[in-house]
């Protein structure tokens, strides 16, 4: 199953084409997440997508929202891995899931583009994520190229 959260207006999102199987679940910011435990979602998913506007070389608001209420479930507890403080994660999800970023914007500059990569690879060894693949593209067509990378 992958979860895909992204800040894509919902028209857009559709003229994307992505290949998606039942079970897998979209979170936009035009469609209501339903009362759905969002950190439950994440914690049984295989491949955790987010697409987001590059805004100041990180997430927009509301990817950064969705994200903060999924690290709400780790609780106070925090951890020291690779010489780095992030959270513990007890979900038995750890380390089987990957994590796709994918950051959108016309005028991304060199230093907001190492800070979004800097931001998600911090993010994903706090969500023990396998791994994370980190693309950028500079418009928001181009990423029908994720089908290729969205497995």
């Amino acid at each position: 199953m992958k979860v895909i959260v992204h800040d894509l207006q919902e028209k857009l999102w559709q003229e994307l084409g992505m290949k998606l199987q039942d079970q897998d679940i979209v979170i936009s910011g035009d469609a209501d997440s339903g009362g759905r435990d969002i950190g439950g979602l994440m914690g049984k998913c295989s491949q955790l997508v987010l697409i987001s506007r590059c805004v100041y070389g990180g997430f927009s608001p509301f990817v950064q929202g969705v994200l903060e209420k999924y690290k709400k479930h780790f609780g106070p507890l925090l951890e020291l891995r690779h010489g780095q403080t992030h959270y513990a994660v007890n979900s038995a999800n750890k380390n089987t899931f990957g994590m796709v970023c994918c950051f959108y914007g016309d005028n991304i500059t060199p230093r907001e583009e190492q800070s979004a990569r800097i931001l998600s690879v911090s993010d994903g060894i706090s969500l023990q994520a396998r791994g994370v693949r980190i693309a950028f593209y500079d418009t928001v067509d181009k990423i029908r190229q994720l089908n290729g990378i969205i497995v």
